[in-house]
């Protein structure tokens, strides 16, 4: 039997109001040791010409549910995936696995190497779960404080 995610559609946040709408989104009070705020990270993409910050929204209602940021490093020629949060409204529903896939297949369109890697807090079992169950492997290696994982795009 398989399970069905809710389609979900990956957005630029080009426009000041998308950008607003992001900062509202919130994760579980126990999570926000776990992942910078959304205002950092837009400040963080304003920042860096390699971020690309993207809005998740519901496909079937329209709404925002969640934000996510990538970069290409230049020197491993490597994508990682900066942030995923899903709004604390939302979560447990499938929105998480979802944007994870849209993301994957967003970045095998995009170049760099054939490989994406990401940081994710020891204590955050749900995530490392998540992205366990979606290919990432834990390298062993920690770069503050987080564990590293990674796994190829293809």
């Amino acid at each position: 039997m398989s399970t069905l995610y809710p389609s979900v559609l990956l957005v630029a946040l080009g426009s000041a109001e998308e950008q607003a709408q992001c900062r509202t989104l919130r994760v579980r009070d126990e999570q926000s040791d776990f992942i910078a705020t959304n205002a950092e990270s837009l400040e963080q993409a304003a920042d860096s010409p390699w971020c690309e910050p993207l809005g998740v929204r519901a496909v079937h209602t329209g709404e925002m549910v969640g934000f996510l940021m990538h970069a290409l490093d230049p020197d491993e020629n490597s994508r990682w995936i900066y942030r995923l949060m899903i709004d604390h409204r939302y979560q447990g529903r499938g929105y998480g696995r979802a944007a994870l896939r849209a993301l994957l297949e967003h970045l095998q369109k995009m170049p760099g190497g054939p490989g994406v890697a990401l940081g994710v807090a020891p204590e955050n079992t749900g995530a490392r779960r998540l992205y366990a169950c979606e290919g990432f492997v834990e390298t062993g290696e920690l770069i503050d404080g987080e564990l590293i994982m990674r796994r190829l795009l293809a």
